[in-house]
């Protein structure tokens, strides 16, 4: 039996009635501490023994029920304090009465540990079905798993090889994509990764309309290297072949005609085949997502003003050597004649020279605030008549265009003067005129000036073993740079001509600039690549 001081603590405390404290207690063996917490952590049970209130039954017939319990023989002995010592030897028996009070007292107990944990799965289950993936009607159901389609592929797919597995897949994802993207009442709507065999006009129905457009237009199938880009790169470099891309819009009829009247011409094919590794490529299939990135950045193949599209690519390095882009586009005889002076000037020999692209003139920044009311209204005018009736222009450069310079085509233009010289009857040229880098003196070494911030600075020259860094004075001409090299060449490159030129974003041949200074070529703390050739 729980003492006064202990209900009336639990009763200040809890804010309970007394009856449920006197339960409470009584369930904790009067242990204050355990039953406040059990009152805290157990709803369950503070509901139910709030809903009991005190009455005056049980407090009448408790001294009944006490005074009708059989008397305990008093074991042990009592204190001048009234504490009770029991001696470990003595044995104290239990009556009937208070073992049916244990077990009453267990079942309570039982009980309220089954409620707790009814109440806590339920908690865990409400907070489980009803966080973010629930319903927003607030019914407590989880919203439906999105439906998923997948392909399941055996272990041995297309071969033992896991790469090769990979690409059989990319490749059947490639054509069913195809299959769904490409409209079937469209004749020119032919994907350019088909089989010959499939392609349209092949069947019976042949003799149609349709099919004689498909046919008309249809790709280059006998001329297209059907091969993703690493491998033509790769087949580029062992074959020592240009790789030769066409990027088509199926949506524009100049993208269509290049199949009627460029790549049927025999003349042309012929070209292709022996010099080239040609790739055809739609602008939304997944094959041409590696071309598009490298080549044509900036959403560069949305542009419909940059088709149609032909490009020539160095298998070696990657870079884009010559652009055909826009409208209007070469005819095929035109167009034979300029893949013929490409491979004139062209070559993927180990030992030859490929023109150099000169460095592009920045265009000029206008400055708005700085304009006159009569410039800025000729601004606007021209801006409306380009974007308006002015021709349109494709945003991509040709490399080649740069490389077409007086400098750069001294030598062809020196032979084609010759050649018409001789067919004229004029007297040819006794000897070749001498080459800039030739007149170059060797016998000049270079001595370091002393360091001076305001008139020197220092130059590094990067070359495949790796980097020299020499102090020159500002005012030098940068002729001095080569009469040092040449001077005091590297190990083992003794007379070996070599090419000086400045890195990004000038990147400018030096040879072209051997009169002007040091400072007014741009070259103070800059970096200059040495390649011998």
């Amino acid at each position: 039996m729980a003492s006064d001081e202990d209900i009336e603590s639990f009763v200040g405390i809890t804010g309970a009635n007394r009856t449920a404290a006197e339960r409470v207690l009584e369930l904790c063996g009067s242990e204050l501490e355990q039953a406040i917490q059990l009152w805290f952590t157990d709803e369950d049970l503070q509901r139910s023994l709030s809903n009991v209130g005190p009455s005056s039954a049980p407090a009448a017939t408790a001294p009944a029920s006490q005074s009708s319990r059989p008397n305990r023989p008093q074991i042990g002995r009592e204190d001048a304090e009234g504490v009770i010592h029991i001696d470990s030897d003595d044995d104290v028996p239990m009556t009937e009465d208070e073992v049916d009070d244990g077990d009453e007292v267990a079942d309570v107990v039982r009980r309220a540990q089954e409620e707790e944990d009814a109440a806590m799965a339920k908690r865990l289950q409400d907070e489980l079905f009803s966080g973010p993936g629930a319903d927003e009607t607030g019914d407590g159901v989880r919203a439906p798993m999105a439906r998923t389609t997948e392909t399941l592929v055996g272990p041995n797919f297309g071969g033992d090889d896991e790469e090769d597995a990979h690409a059989a897949i990319l490749e059947q994802m490639r054509r069913r994509q195809q299959a769904r993207a490409r409209p079937t009442t469209n004749p020119f709507a032919q994907s350019v990764w088909e089989d010959n065999a499939a392609a349209p006009g092949s069947g019976p129905g042949g003799s149609t309309r349709a099919s004689h457009l498909a046919n008309l237009f249809r790709p280059p199938y006998d001329l297209m290297a059907q091969i993703s880009w690493d491998e033509a790169r790769d087949e580029g470099k062992d074959s020592k072949k240009w790789i030769l891309v066409n990027l088509q819009d199926t949506s524009d009829f100049n993208c269509q005609a290049l199949n009627r009247d460029i790549w049927k011409d025999e003349a042309i094919k012929s070209l292709v085949q022996e010099n080239f590794i040609f790739l055809q490529y739609d602008k939304s299939n997944l094959a041409a997502e590696q071309y598009i990135t490298f080549y044509l950045p900036n959403e560069g193949h949305q542009n419909p003003d940059n088709y149609p599209h032909v490009s020539i690519i160095d298998p070696r390095t990657g870079e884009q050597v010559k652009v055909f882009s826009g409208i209007p586009f070469p005819s095929a005889l035109e167009f034979h004649a300029q893949l013929a002076e490409f491979l004139d000037r062209y070559s993927l020999s180990e030992n030859s020279k490929n023109p150099v692209s000169k460095a592009k003139r920045p265009e000029r920044v206008v400055d708005v605030d700085r304009m006159t009311e009569e410039e800025m209204l000729e601004m606007a005018l021209q801006n409306s008549l380009d974007g308006n009736g002015g021709p349109k222009q494709p945003n991509i450069q040709d490399p080649d265009e740069l490389t077409k310079s007086i400098g750069a085509l001294a030598g062809n233009g020196n032979a084609s003067a010759g050649s018409a010289g001789s067919a004229a009857g004029e007297p040819e040229a006794s000897a070749p005129e001498e080459s800039a880098f030739a007149r170059i003196p060797s016998d000049r070494p270079h001595v370091e000036p002393p360091a001076d911030p305001k008139t020197t600075t220092r130059l590094q020259v990067r070359n495949p073993p790796g980097r020299i860094i020499r102090r020159f004075r500002l005012d030098e001409p940068v002729s001095r740079i080569y009469e040092w090299l040449k001077a005091e060449p590297l190990p083992g490159k003794e007379g070996v001509e070599f090419e000086l030129k400045s890195m990004p974003p000038q990147s400018a041949d030096l040879i072209e600039h051997l009169d002007e200074t040091i400072q007014e070529a741009g070259l103070a703390n800059a970096v200059v690549m040495l390649e011998f050739i």
